[in-house]
Formats: C-alpha cells, sequence, structure tokens
C-alpha cells in the first residue's frame, strides 16, 4: 500500500485508544499497537523497545521484524539509535538510517534494507519507558 494510502492521524489514534481499553495481557496489545502503527502509516516495520532496567532496552514487540528476535534483542541506552533516544528523551527522524552516526545494527532483526528511521520516546510522567520505532526501505 502507497504511503498516501496512510490512515488519518485521528483514526489511528481512535484505533490506538480502543486497543488500550480491550482486555488482555501487555504481550498482545503490544502486538496490536506495533500492528496498527504499521498498517496505519503504511509502514514496513514497526517496533516496540522497553525499558528493562536502568541500563537495558530489550525488543518487546515488532511488525516485519524477524519474530524470532522480539524479547532476544537489547541495547544499552545510549546505544544505537533507539538507545539515544531513551536517553536524550527526544526522537530521531532520518532518511538514511545505515549512515546516522550511532545507529546500531541488530542482525538477528532482519532489518537491512530499512533505510529510513523514526523513533519516539514513550513516557510516562516524564519518565522514558521505552521506544517506538518505525522504519522503512524507502527513504521518507
Amino acid at each position: 500500500m502507497p504511503f498516501s494510502e496512510a490512515v488519518d492521524s485521528r483514526v489511528l489514534l481512535t484505533r490506538l485508544r480502543a486497543t488500550l481499553a480491550e482486555q488482555g495481557g501487555g504481550q498482545e496489545r503490544l502486538d496490536r499497537i506495533v500492528r496498527l502503527v504499521s498498517e496505519g502509516l503504511v509502514a514496513d516495520v514497526c517496533s516496540v523497545y522497553l525499558r528493562r532496567d536502568e541500563n537495558f532496552l530489550e525488543l518487546c514487540a515488532a511488525e516485519g521484524l524477524k519474530p524470532e528476535s522480539v524479547h532476544r534483542s537489547r541495547l544499552r541506552v545510549g546505544q544505537g539509535l533507539v538507545g539515544q533516544i531513551a536517553e536524550s528523551a527526544e526522537p530521531i527522524s532520518t532518511r538514511d538510517a545505515f549512515h546516522t552516526r550511532g545507529f546500531r545494527y541488530l542482525p538477528e532483526t532482519g532489518e537491512e534494507g530499512l533505510l529510513s528511521f523514526l523513533g519516539v520516546p514513550v513516557q510516562r510522567l516524564g519518565e522514558v519507558m521505552g521506544v517506538l520505532v518505525v522504519q522503512n526501505r524507502e527513504q521518507r
């Protein structure tokens, strides 16, 4: 589906709110969230890294990455673009992730060929709980 068919942001937010209100465990909700965001933004990949302790982020849900990498891929806070976002609480957007300073390649995820990267901190009461990432094969 081309980017021009992306879901209106209000529709996406309504769907996300409904998903968060549904019954189910945390993993089920995360899986639904990455699927909704991926479809709504017409992204090749959507992933969520959650902070497991002061120093580490773990890939906890992914749409478009290798399923076996979920709960196995980890980054230190400050490591890679995801870790930089967790450390600074600031989003990062780039059309060419592989050539962006600080990029960290995780071969187990199958992210080769993904160019564009948008990562935003997931916060609660000002504390970074994790990072939501959207990636695409084409530069956007």
